[in-house]
């Protein structure tokens, strides 16, 4: 049996399969890289392909989970405490892509040895399924091996907040920028919250990164921007203060580059459209300068929060281009902080007035008006406190016979 890992004909059929299924370019790249690394675990443990069993998946994901251990202890890198060297462990979602890249490529392998033959048809998929979900091999009869809990490579990832900026950091940011483009990529980037993007042989063009010069429409004051994925064309409004800068970008620094592309390397890049790596770069000299800790996406996400907060979540859907409403919500509708706040004052005037009306109780018990030993919650008006007072007074008992003493 072969010894050395995965073939990278086997991996391009794999990825040719993902690609007739719709899946973009950055999905292909990271299946390609999480594959890579299961081939090298593969030889290490001289385990071939083809006997990979569960308990082969659970060995690499535990290693896979601890993380780049080595490459740590040769960084150097010490708890100062303990000092002993820091091992970062991988984040649960990183696992779980890695589990979901296993699952589909062993997936690929069962169904093309199904209808054609060969060592992976009839097989029950090594990768454990998801709570609820049955396997190749679970479903066609006989005795079904017992679905397991996903919790038992599947980690739980947790609900994180997205990281914003505050509008005084954004200003930091364009006013360091050394460039008129940068400075107008990154106020276009505060007040849209599109996504950067890419203008590239491998991922194409999508983003503000992706832009022509005929997406820039002056006369209504928008930009379009094509989707990450499906491609589709997305219109939103561009501010004032971004055709400024953009004028004077185009006036200075691009000025008659040829070719389509609305954004452009400086200096040596002129006139090659800006890549991604190339503006990560310049973001990363800037967060140097400026000490704004800032990722691209960050600016789509303050973006967001601010229009959940002030005018919900479907305009927020429509301006981020989500496909799926879900989507917006599951990232951005528990980041209303105003509503938090709302709730927050809501309590604290709920918690005054219980403190007034206790307040008010005693002062009328000092006054005598409770010397019957009723005493009211709430803050009432003294007619109502008269009739109150009325209501709970016992009625006379003159006239009634008197009970008899008990009996010593």
């Amino acid at each position: 049996m072969e010894r050395d890992g995965i073939a990278e004909e086997l991996v391009e059929d794999f990825v040719g399969h993902l690609e007739r299924r719709g899946r973009g370019s950055y999905t292909a790249r990271s299946y390609r890289l999480g594959l890579a690394d299961f081939s090298r675990w593969l030889t290490r443990v001289d385990r071939p392909l083809v006997a990979v069993s569960r308990r082969d998946v659970e060995a690499y994901i535990g290693e896979f989970a601890a993380g780049p251990g080595t490459a740590a202890r040769a960084s150097g890198v010490v708890d100062l405490a303990t000092g002993e060297p820091v091992v970062v462990r991988r984040a649960a979602r990183t696992v779980n892509h890695r589990l979901s890249v296993l699952a589909s490529f062993f997936a690929f392998l069962i169904d093309r040895d199904t209808e054609g033959g060969g060592a992976w048809a009839g097989r029950v998929n090594p990768v454990p399924a998801r709570a609820g979900e049955l396997t190749h091999g679970m479903g066609g009869g006989g005795d079904a091996p017992p679905r397991r809990p996903r919790a038992e490579l599947r980690r739980r990832e947790p609900r994180e907040l997205p990281a914003v900026l505050d509008h005084t950091e954004v200003d930091r940011l364009v006013a360091a920028a050394k460039s008129w483009r940068d400075k107008a990529l990154l106020m276009l980037l505060s007040r849209s919250g599109q996504r950067i993007g890419d203008w590239s042989v491998e991922h194409g063009r999508h983003g503000v990164l992706g832009m022509g010069l005929h997406d820039l429409d002056r006369r209504t004051s928008t930009v379009v921007v094509r989707l990450k994925g499906a491609r589709d064309e997305h219109r939103v409004p561009a501010t004032a203060e971004f055709w400024r800068l953009f004028d004077h970008y185009l006036a200075h620094e691009r000025r008659d580059a040829p070719g389509e592309a609305a954004w452009v390397g400086l200096r040596r890049g002129w006139p090659r459209p800006l890549t991604y790596s190339a503006f990560e770069a310049a973001l990363r000299q800037l967060v140097a300068r400026t000490g704004v800790d800032v990722t691209a996406h960050m600016f789509r996400h303050t973006v967001a929060s601010e229009v959940v907060a002030s005018s919900g979540v479907a305009a927020a859907r429509e301006l981020l281009g989500h496909r799926h409403i879900a989507t917006t919500v599951d990232t951005y509708a528990h980041v209303d902080r105003q509503a938090l706040v709302d709730a927050v004052a809501g309590v604290e005037r709920h918690a005054r007035v219980a403190a007034r009306a206790a307040a008010e109780a005693a002062r009328r018990a000092t006054d005598g008006r409770s010397d019957k030993g009723v005493q009211y919650v709430f803050h009432y008006d003294s007619q109502t406190l008269i009739e109150l007072d009325a209501v709970a007074t016992p009625r006379p008992t003159a006239g009634l016979p008197e009970w008899p003493e008990s009996v010593s």
